[in-house]
């Protein structure tokens, strides 16, 4: 009897813990289950947001899967991505004309990238539009005809540059110090001291490496009445590299996490019209780039480049092509990497023949002390 009960409870024992290790697991299971949910939909709501898209949780976690992959739109493997700084749209001093102008170009077939400025005085015609109007004017000219900045920014800078611009997003200042903040700083190289007294105790920034808040960051990529908006653009390529370095450093190009609550916490304050499935192929791109060798460009109006400025009537200050047309800006850019390329083949040519030169110094050397 006493043996009988002692293996009743033996098997009660045994039971129990299978019982609790299968009830754990369960949990476990769908406890996970709910906080993929709660990420998915957390995800699926946000990047909606910010393309437009109206995508089910369902199609948007299917674009996070392993093994999915989605070419970017692109013109024999380079994709340009134009990208607009500005006010924000609540600003009622001009908030969607664009300070900011650049294009990120992709070359897909060697993973190499430009990140390139485009005055904003520019003048210029909009496709579908009369007359001439600042570049930077397109994007709210777009605003104010239904929600269409982006559309008249890409096919206006389409036809100026002759190359497809094939996405474009739009970030404000809100958004531009919630990044930084969520980087708890930047360290910026700048190419030159810099000082403007125009903001309350002015900005002072030193040739050299600064560390900077989203607040001085801001100051110093708008500010230009103490010099010039080509000074501006160059400052504004700095602090973007000055991101991309901080960014790279803390690995958040590999932490959907991390990028998911920095884009939830932009809001409004970003937009593309990239779909979800876009954004993703992008950042897979962008892990396989050598973020340090970027390619930076920026136009002014130097006597050997393709632009020059005047005063017009009725726009005011504008840079025009010295050329009477864009054609010499248009094989420039369109040109970039192979002018870069062949600018490192040859000082490649050069270190080569210099270390040809010092072997045949050497063995003329070692000739003459042969001979005595």
């Amino acid at each position: 009897m006493l043996k009988k009960e002692n293996k009743l409870k033996s098997l009660l024992t045994k039971w129990t813990w299978k019982k609790f290790i299968v009830t754990s697991i369960l949990v476990l299971i769908f406890s996970g289950g709910i906080i993929f949910f709660i990420f998915a939909n957390r995800a699926n709501n946000t990047l909606n947001n910010i393309t437009g898209e109206s995508n089910s949780i369902f199609e948007t976690a299917k674009t996070f899967l392993p093994g999915k992959k989605d070419l970017l739109a692109n013109e024999n493997g380079r994709t340009n991505i134009l990208i607009l700084g500005m006010r924000g749209e609540n600003d009622p001093n001009g908030g969607t004309l664009t300070d900011s102008i650049i294009i990120l170009s992709i070359d897909q077939n060697t993973n190499k990238a430009a990140m390139i400025s485009i005055p904003r005085d520019l003048r210029v015609t909009i496709p579908g539009y009369k007359g001439f109007v600042k570049l930077n004017a397109a994007h709210a000219l777009g605003q104010d005809n239904g929600d269409k900045g982006l559309e008249f920014a890409k096919s206006t800078l389409s036809e100026t540059t002759g190359m497809q611009i094939h996405y474009g997003a739009t970030i404000d200042f809100t958004a531009f110090k919630g990044i930084i903040d969520s980087l708890d700083g930047i360290t910026v190289d700048a190419a030159e001291d810099f000082y403007d007294p125009n903001y309350e105790g002015g900005i002072r920034v030193k040739k050299g490496l600064n560390e900077m808040d989203s607040d001085k960051a801001l100051k110093y990529v708008w500010a230009r009445l103490s010099t010039n908006d080509f000074d501006r653009s160059r400052r504004q390529r700095e602090v973007i590299n000055a991101i991309k370095d901080k960014a790279e450093a803390k690995g958040i190009f590999s932490n959907p996490v991390f990028l998911l609550e920095t884009l939830e916490s932009l809001g409004n304050h970003v937009k593309t019209d990239m779909s979800v499935d876009e954004m993703k192929s992008s950042l897979d791109l962008v892990g396989k780039l050598d973020l340090n060798s970027i390619i930076e460009k920026g136009y002014d109006t130097s006597a050997d480049g393709p632009f020059t400025s005047k005063t017009d009537e009725g726009l005011g200050y504008i840079i025009i092509p010295r050329a009477g047309n864009f054609s010499v800006f248009q094989e420039d850019i369109q040109n970039i990497f192979a002018t870069v390329s062949e600018s490192e083949n040859e000082i490649s040519n050069e270190e080569v023949n210099q270390d040809k030169t010092i072997d045949s110094k050497e063995e003329e050397s070692k000739e003459t002390q042969k001979t005595l």
